[in-house]
């Protein structure tokens, strides 16, 4: 039986935090480890975890040498569990749940296909405080049909509500990919750096109801707002371009420099398409970060032509 961890980098979850853990602790595939990396909480969301911890052996609680940013937090569980002796690993928030069969359907996958970099929950749920279902999020997507490239810039158009993130790592695939920049894109490109180790792949019967966090409306406004400035929104458009640039490259290698330079040309357009269909305020504020002539600068060394910009700075 395969060892599994999962991860929760927690912050002042005291709210939810009960039913998180309940709902890890009920699956049916018992072999698993639950990390809490417990940030430094200023509620009793530490008095929780180790409440549970007094009563399985098999909750471990880490913390960080100070107080991280979630981006951090993060970062510092998944370096703690690549020391572990793992087959695969699951983030998940300290607000979300899981239905109990998650752990089994998804190592099943991994087991039947030993290409496969994730498995994870095709059926996404957004809840409310009260644990409605307020809608089910478009997520599916599988990866695996065509080549490297394809399939990672593929991803980063398809997956509008990034569930795989939440899905079952394969640990090969975890300790090989990072988790690069605290930029607004960083979980799409995440996904698609750890496509291009391998196929991800979606378990039907698997079940994650995940809910929406102030936090993150709040950081998508602080840089996909016109208030925010263009430098701002420059700054962090660069980041991700570069930080996808980065990945088509490495999936690249060898091919012809013609071809080289197609696929950066379709990754920017399908990532900047994507983003004008997922932010109501995308249009004005990347139509101002395209002003600076750093952002520009960047898009055409990398794009085939000078002329294809164009197309892709016009809005929708």
């Amino acid at each position: 039986m395969e060892k599994i961890a999962i991860f929760l980098p927690v912050h002042n979850e005291e709210k939810y935090l009960n039913k998180t853990i309940d709902s890890i602790l009920c699956q049916d595939y018992g072999n698993f480890d639950l990390i809490i990396s417990e940030n430094y909480s200023t509620d009793h969301t530490a008095e929780i975890a180790a409440n549970f911890q007094e009563k399985d052996a098999r909750i471990k609680i880490i913390r960080p040498n100070g107080k991280l940013n979630s981006f951090g937090n993060l970062n510092f569980s998944v370096e703690y569990i690549c020391k572990g002796n793992y087959f695969a690993s699951m983030m998940l928030g300290g607000h979300d749940l899981i239905s109990k069969n998650v752990l089994s359907s998804c190592i099943s996958c991994l087991i039947k296909n030993p290409n496969a970099s994730i498995a994870y929950q095709a059926n996404s749920f957004e809840i409310d405080e009260e644990d409605n279902i307020t809608r089910k999020w478009p997520t599916f997507h599988e990866s695996g049909h065509m080549n490297s490239v394809f399939d990672a810039t593929l991803t980063i158009l398809s997956l509008m509500y990034n569930t795989p993130i939440f899905g079952l790592w394969r640990q090969t695939v975890r300790e090989k990919v990072k988790f690069r920049y605290p930029c607004v894109g960083a979980d799409h490109l995440y996904i698609a750096e750890a496509v291009s180790r391998g196929p991800i792949l979606p378990c039907t019967d698997a079940e994650v109801y995940l809910r929406r966090s102030p936090v993150t409306d709040n950081y998508l406004g602080k840089h996909f707002a016109i208030a925010s400035g263009d430098e701002a929104a420059t700054k962090d458009m660069l980041t991700q371009l570069s930080w996808l640039i980065d990945i088509v490259e490495k999936c690249t290698t060898g091919y012809p420099e013609y071809a080289r330079a197609l696929h950066k040309t379709a990754a920017i357009s399908l990532y900047l398409m994507r983003y004008n269909h997922h932010f109501q305020t995308f249009g004005t504020t990347i139509q101002a970060a395209f002003t600076n002539d750093i952002l520009t600068d960047f898009i055409n060394k990398q794009i085939a032509g000078s002329d294809s910009m164009k197309y892709i700075c016009q809005p929708l």
